[in-house]
């Protein structure tokens, strides 16, 4: 009897436990649910902010519900403005078409399922069987395709009515409930808010850009005004420097010179010269003459010329092909043989003082793209006249200088032999000691003058422990290219002038030296903190970014920056130097043009980059080097077009990347010899396809910036293919765009044109990476344009970067240049650039780089010529 009762009694708490069991599964479902709404309802809500567009957020809330139930089937209709139609925005259907619904009459609609929830406002549920009786009871017209469920809500914002959404199935295993329904009411609520804060976001949008282009015009009408006017001062700032001349100038020739600079801040005067009559009015000088084409006027008896012309007239002269022709037709000009460079356009202004004539003001242009206007005559003739009484004014200045020099001269000979060994001694004793602590240039202190400085900087350090110092190892950027291009006293004036600012830069105290060559130095002393440091090297990097004007054009160079602080007394200056030596080297290979400080993570740096350099410098180029390839396809037909040919570092046992050698190689000039390596294998592989008998496809060889900077290395090239005996378009030379930007574009445009002309197919590499400089594509001799990687990655994502894509294509297809994309990786990026008119491309989509087998290179050859001879027939 106990044992029948204890049974009953489990058996009781069995079932009560399986009862909570159940109520807890039940708990924990739906609270599961609840959190999947509620993540929902927290991304509806953040559409708003991060859509950018409105098909963006439609795009979204579909994929939402569709996590929340079935929405295979799944619509959006929203009133037009006037209310007098509807839109589908978003429509995903199984069987119906969207563009049958892309605008509807409301009175069309309203006779719908969807108009029924529109007339009554409320949400509905519907089965097949309920929309049929619906449509028996002339309640509505169904339109589109019967579904098995029918879901719809309406979406009301601010107590209006401004359209419904709308989920269906058509199939009998997916059917709705009554929790569906309510679910997605609840839902929409969210979904009109986000839709209404975009649409108000938008709107503010407008608002901005409209005010914007309103505040842009005010900007550019108050900019004219300011032209003017500054065009009003600038006139006045030259006739006041023109008349401080006549005082201030050393001498006629420096008189003259000034002159000029003055002139050419009113008028294009690249070329400018003064004429002036001789005494006898026989015969004209030209005391000042500067010609970009290097021709030089001598004083002459007076002829038919241009200058002749006006001194004749007494009038100013604006002369171009047409007005000089005339006049030689007319006997008034008579081209000499003697004579320069024909010009283009020609002004001239007679010099005159108390209505007599005495001389020529004129300036000239060889150029048809900066021409001169009506308005340059009267500027040139309005300073003509101030230049005529600063003639005459320097003129007897410098008589009565000459008379006053003479005179002086006189009584400075008697004083001058009394005290001439004195100052001579002194003289040279100070130069010694200048010489010896200062850099001849610059007049800078020099090494030995900085190390000593330094030196008792850690002295005091010894003393004082809570002061603290640093130094700064700054070195110029494109400095070589400067020096190379302008010659080496372009060079020197460079270096004054940085030398200038860097010290306009570093506060009162700080040290400035020149190491040498494109290397200061500066002891910051004394600082309480790194960031001390930090503003002075962000000063100096900031003056830095000015252009710098040499020989009359603008360069620009730049800084980067090593900061080295004192560790203690024990330090040294050896440590300090190589350390911050370290860290400019760090701020050079993170993009230049910026300063970093120094630590151990730099420090290990340069052990490892020695080391890689010391195994590449150790490398045989014939033994250690491997060449491998990527075919270059037909994006339509997958037919190869070429090869990209890649080299490879075999260091022992492992395969090393050109991105982990290729940078110290360009550093260490190993990198002409690895390129001359591989233009000569590929030369041979394609001798030993042409020797099978097969036409040889194009081969594509990454060639370094270097080649293109001397002569010697374009020579090198020809070479090489002419050794080979293969023709020279069969290969194409790729040049990287960032690279190319940093060098001299005239030097780079000349070597180009060699290549081009030899015979070489040129192909511009990484288009995209940087700003994509169209000049490269107008003025350049490339045959082919290669999108960067990183920019082909942009085409699936961004309607932008297509955008681009697509005007390049039209920019090329008129140039006639060929347009290739690189790093193709996804089946999407390819539609895309095919849709894009993107003929020719290479990935690894396409195929993987791979080592180079002649034979089976041979065989595709073969294979494709075959091809084309069985399609050609």
């Amino acid at each position: 009897m106990s044992e029948h009762a204890n049974d009953t009694d489990y058996a009781l708490q069995v079932k009560r436990l399986e009862k909570v069991v159940t109520r807890l599964k039940a708990l924990t479902q739906k609270y599961r649910q609840a959190e999947v709404v509620q993540q929902a309802l927290f991304r509806i809500s953040e559409l708003a902010a991060s859509a950018q567009n409105m098909d963006q957020i439609y795009l979204s809330v579909h994929r939402i519900i569709g996590q929340l139930m079935s929405a295979k089937n799944f619509y959006i209709c929203l009133y037009t403005e006037s209310r007098d139609s509807f839109l589908f925005p978003y429509f995903v259907d199984q069987y119906d078409d969207a563009r049958m619904v892309n605008e509807v009459p409301a009175a069309a609609l309203m006779r719908g399922m969807t108009g029924y929830i529109l007339r009554s406002g409320e949400p509905m549920l519907c089965t097949k069987d309920n929309i049929e009786e619906l449509v028996k009871a002339g309640e509505v017209n169904f339109l589109g395709s019967l579904p098995v469920d029918w879901l719809g809500v309406p979406l009301i914002a601010n107590d209006t009515l401004i359209g419904a959404m709308v989920v269906q199935s058509y199939e009998e295993e997916v059917r709705y409930r009554d929790e569906d329904l309510e679910l997605l009411m609840f839902v929409s609520q969210h979904v009109v808010n986000a839709l209404e804060r975009f649409r108000h976001r938008e709107y503010l949008e407008q608002e901005v850009a409209k005010r914007t282009a309103e505040l842009q015009q005010t900007n550019e009408e108050l900019r004219g005004e300011i032209i003017e006017r500054e065009k009003a001062e600038r006139q006045n700032a030259v006739l006041y420097s023109i008349s401080d001349l006549t005082n201030t100038a050393e001498d006629m020739q420096t008189f003259y010179r000034h002159l000029h600079v003055e002139v050419s801040k009113l008028v294009q005067a690249d070329n400018f010269y003064i004429a002036l009559l001789t005494e006898n009015r026989q015969q004209v000088y030209f005391p000042y003459y500067a010609d970009e084409s290097g021709f030089q006027a001598r004083q002459r008896s007076l002829q038919k010329g241009l200058t002749e012309y006006v001194l004749r007239t007494r009038k100013p002269a604006f002369i171009d092909g047409k007005t000089r022709d005339d006049l030689i037709a007319r006997g008034d000009v008579v081209l000499s043989e003697t004579r320069g460079k024909l010009a283009h356009q020609w002004l001239g202004s007679p010099l005159m003082m108390d209505g007599k004539i005495f001389g020529v003001i004129a300036t000239q242009t060889y150029r048809d793209d900066r021409p001169y206007q009506r308005e340059d005559l009267e500027l040139l003739n309005f300073v003509a006249h101030h230049v005529s009484v600063a003639i005459e004014r320097r003129r007897a200045a410098e008589q009565l200088a000459k008379a006053n020099s003479f005179l002086e001269k006189r009584i400075a000979e008697r004083t001058e032999e009394l005290v001439e060994e004195i100052e001579r001694r002194k003289d040279i004793e100070a130069r010694l000691y200048h010489d010896a602590h200062h850099d001849n240039l610059t007049g800078l202190p020099n090494r030995a003058m900085f190390t000593e400085r330094v030196n008792q900087a850690l002295t005091r350090q010894k003393r004082a422990t809570k002061e603290n110092f640093a130094l700064l190892f700054v070195d110029l950027d494109r400095f070589k290219n400067i020096n190379d291009t302008l010659g080496h006293s372009a060079g020197d004036q460079f270096l004054l002038e940085v030398s200038r600012r860097i010290h306009s830069a570093i506060r009162e105290p700080d040290f400035l030296a020149r190491l040498g060559g494109d290397e200061f130095v500066i002891l910051l002393e004394p600082i309480k903190h790194v960031d001390d440091a930090k503003d002075v090297a962000a000063r100096i990097i900031e003056v830095m970014k000015s252009p710098f004007v040499l020989e009359g054009q603008e360069h620009f160079s730049g800084a980067s920056i090593g900061i080295a602080t004192c560790r203690g007394g024990d330090d040294t200056t050896d440590r300090l130097l190589r350390d911050a030596d370290a860290a400019m080297y760090e701020a050079k290979n993170l993009g230049r043009g910026r300063y970093v400080v120094f630590d151990e993570t730099i420090r290990s740096g340069l052990v490892d980059a020695l080391n890689q350099e010391a195994a590449l410098r150790c490398a045989q180029t014939q033994k250690d080097f491997r060449i491998w390839q990527q075919p270059v396809l037909n994006l339509d037909s997958n037919e190869v077009l070429g090869y990209e040919i890649l080299v490879r570092w075999q260091r022992g046992k492992n395969i090393v990347l050109p991105g982990e050698f290729i940078g110290i190689a360009e550093r260490s000039g190993a990198i002409i010899e690895i390129d001359h390596w591989v233009l000569s294998e590929s030369c041979q592989l394609l001798a030993s396809v042409r020797k099978k008998g097969v036409k040889a496809l194009p081969m594509h060889l990454n060639m370094c910036v270097q080649h293109l900077l001397r002569p010697r290395h374009i020579n090198k090239l020809m070479s090489i293919v002419d050794e080979a005996k293969v023709p020279a378009n069969l290969i194409v030379l790729e040049f990287d765009e960032e690279s190319l930007q940093q060098e001299d574009p005239r030097r780079v445009l000349s070597s180009l044109r060699r290549l081009k002309e030899f015979g070489f197919r040129l192909a511009l590499d990484d288009f995209g990476r940087g700003t994509g400089p169209l000049h490269f594509l107008y003025n350049y001799p490339f045959d082919i344009i290669k999108l960067d990687s990183r920019f082909v990655g942009q085409v699936a994502r961004k309607e932008r970067a297509r955008a681009m894509v697509r005007h390049i294509v039209t920019l090329c297809t008129e140039l006639n240049i060929d347009l290739f994309a690189e790093g193709i990786e996804q089946e999407e990026q390819r539609a895309y650039l095919q849709e894009l008119g993107v003929k020719v491309g290479q990935g690894n989509l396409l195929r993987e780089p791979a080592p180079i087998d002649v034979k089976a290179l041979a065989k595709t050859t073969k294979n494709l010529s075959a091809s084309l001879s069985s399609e050609q027939r």
